[in-house]
């Protein structure tokens, strides 16, 4: 178990440094700025779950402060994620796959703790790759409210990048002021 958790957080490291694609590309070149209607996202239903709040707390405190373009504050706000994250107790849960859980959770914690810098581009690159790493930690553990999986196909050179809101309307924080409304909603998480 310790050699498969080494080697997952080695890899998630070697492909972060490296730069590597954590999304598909959705469109090419395509810009969308819209309020985030979800009518047309997908839907998944994830268990409900509590033990969750205080990482969805600290991880939505930490994209607001991007949104604000404020790196002070971010790096502040994920010393907070971080503790969460680490004492996430992945035996208490219901979840089915308690090993990829345990892998997502080792990934979600380099992430969160690459926030910490107070570098603004640095942090967004980390908060996207930590997004997505969190929205597949979530589908597993579960969360306690409806959360909006959104897209911004301009992040990264037209590469593309995702975060999670708690609501449908588009505050970007990949780009922050410059493209604050860019993206869309792209699937729905919601409570079983």
């Amino acid at each position: 178990m310790k050699k498969s958790l080494l080697f997952a957080f080695a890899l998630s490291i070697a492909l972060f440094s490296c730069g590597g694609k954590t999304e598909e590309i959705h469109e090419e070149n395509s810009m969308e700025h819209a309020s985030g209607d979800a009518s047309a996202a997908s839907t998944s239903a994830v268990a409900s779950s509590a033990a969750t709040s205080a990482i969805i707390d600290s991880y939505l405190a930490v994209k607001d402060a991007l949104v604000g373009d404020n790196a002070q504050e971010a790096a502040s706000k994920s010393q907070a994620l971080v503790a969460s994250l680490k004492s996430f107790d992945i035996s208490s849960t219901e979840a089915e796959d308690l090993e990829e859980l345990e892998r997502l959770q080792v990934e979600a914690i380099a992430f969160a703790e690459k926030l910490a810098s107070e570098d603004i581009a640095s942090q967004r690159e980390s908060f996207q790759a930590l997004s997505v790493t969190l929205k597949d930690f979530l589908k597993i553990a579960g969360t306690d409210r409806t959360l909006y999986h959104q897209y911004c196909p301009m992040y990264k050179g037209n590469t593309g990048g995702m975060w999670l809101s708690a609501n449908e309307d588009i505050k970007n924080p990949l780009f922050g002021s410059s493209m604050l409304t860019c993206g869309r909603v792209e699937e729905t998480i919601a409570l079983k």
